[in-house]
């Protein structure tokens, strides 16, 4: 299965002193990588207000040249619509929810999760945004930020 990157990711990424290593920590089965378009603006619009340096540039725009970036369109309305209703609990598909609360998710958390969801990939993050949403729209994998100080 193909992965789909959050930005949290991308990240630790491009802070990684070693980013080969950190990239196999991640992707060890050298699986396709994309991210959403949101991310790119996302990782962009991070990347402006930390003042990131040449360097730092350098990795990202690298980075996003070998990924594929997924486009918002049409096609992903649908899902954007089926997952936002399942996370406020009021989705007329669902009887059953493994929370007991709605989930408020990011406006930029929905589209990405959409995308992983329409193009049947397994979504990497470090955060619990799209916990409620594993194995019911797409698999995810969290990963704890603890196990990257080793590539730091």
């Amino acid at each position: 299965m193909n992965l789909i990157l959050d930005t949290n990711i991308l990240i630790a990424l491009v802070r990684s002193k070693n980013i080969n290593d950190l990239h196999a920590f991640i992707n060890p089965d050298q699986k396709k990588l994309y991210i959403s378009i949101v991310t790119e603006a996302e990782i962009r619009s991070f990347s402006i207000r930390n003042q990131w340096g040449v360097g730092r540039m350098d990795i990202l725009e690298s980075f996003l040249d070998e990924v594929g970036i997924i486009d918002i369109n049409q096609s992903l309305i649908n899902v954007y619509v089926e997952i936002y209703s399942f996370s406020q609990r009021s989705n007329a598909a669902f009887t059953n929810y493994n929370f007991s609360s709605p989930r408020n998710m990011g406006k930029n958390d929905l589209w990405i999760a959409s995308s992983a969801a329409f193009l049947g990939l397994k979504l990497i993050t470090t955060d619990t945004d799209f916990d409620h949403l594993d194995g019911i729209f797409f698999e995810v994998k969290r990963i704890n930020p603890a196990e990257f100080v080793t590539f730091f």
